[in-house]
């Protein structure tokens, strides 16, 4: 279930849609002029697009063959970095904005429903399938990026990950705290309405029962003085603690495209239409 192949790839330097540049255009002005791009390896800095000669991401089959899986199916750690930090499909700020509907006929998955409630409200009880991995990273994500707040981010983060995961370089703090240094608000701004709504999702690789490198599309909107609206893709690194999922620890995945839902480009990167399981 990896996204179509095309010549193209990047595995770190991607218009991110919280970046300075993205905020200027949208907001009318609003911040000044700089790219804060969340990358692969867990840390922020300002880049521009790659050019076009970067080399192809691996298939997971490839992958699979340089890691070969032991007794209990498992391939390793070794196999889960690779798989996190393979480079997604590239994309251009173009790609965020609204767009028209393919013509092609959307894939789907099919997303198991919550049956409980868990610490910060986040909604709980998923499966134990890939499939239900994310559902609860969507769950995450819901609960953490509205609030547009760093500490609410963080009592969210840390009560759904694994110990030894960074909040520092978790993609959705660093995407909080660049709008705000970007647009001049802080934590509880009451000026700031956003919504964050799951519209796609896509299992960009697997590794035994208990672990799964999970994405999920949202359509972001967010209103300050003007409202904007715009893809926003994040995968996770998504481990099963016996009980439930929750956010692994490891090297921060590649920058997951962030295209506009349903658009031909959605397609390419291997977008799938969420549809809720009755």
């Amino acid at each position: 279930m990896f996204a179509k192949r095309s010549k193209s790839y990047a595995s770190a330097a991607v218009i991110e849609p919280w970046s300075r540049q993205r905020l200027r255009t949208l907001l009318a002005g609003a911040v000044a002029l700089a790219l804060l791009l969340v990358l692969g390896l867990g840390y922020a800095t300002v880049r521009i697009v790659a050019s076009a000669t970067e080399p192809d991401s691996p298939d997971v089959a490839e992958l699979a063959e340089e890691f070969p899986a032991g007794p209990d199916g498992v391939r390793g750690e070794g196999y889960r970095d690779a798989v996190a930090t393979a480079p997604m499909l590239e994309i251009t700020e173009a790609d965020l904005r609204p767009a028209a509907p393919s013509l092609e006929p959307a894939k789907t998955l099919t997303m198991p429903g919550a049956t409980g409630t868990g610490t910060a409200d986040v909604p709980t009880g998923y499966p134990h399938t890939p499939e239900g991995a994310v559902a609860q990273l969507t769950s995450i994500v819901t609960a953490a990026l509205p609030t547009m707040d760093t500490e609410a981010a963080r009592f969210v983060f840390e009560s759904w990950s694994d110990p030894k995961a960074d909040y520092l370089s978790w993609p959705i703090a660093q995407s909080i705290q660049a709008f705000h240094a970007s647009a001049g608000t802080t934590n509880g701004d009451p000026t700031i309405e956003t919504s964050a709504l799951p519209v796609a999702g896509q299992i960009k690789g697997t590794d035994g029962d208990d672990w799964v490198l999970a994405c999920v599309l949202f359509d972001v909107q967010i209103s300050l003085a003007k409202e904007t609206r715009f893809g926003f893709g994040h995968c996770e690194r998504m481990q099963w603690d016996g009980t439930r999922w929750e956010i692994a620890a490891g090297p921060t995945p590649a920058v997951a495209p962030s295209t506009w839902p349903d658009s031909q480009r959605s397609l390419d990167a291997g977008w799938r239409t969420l549809e809720q399981k009755d």
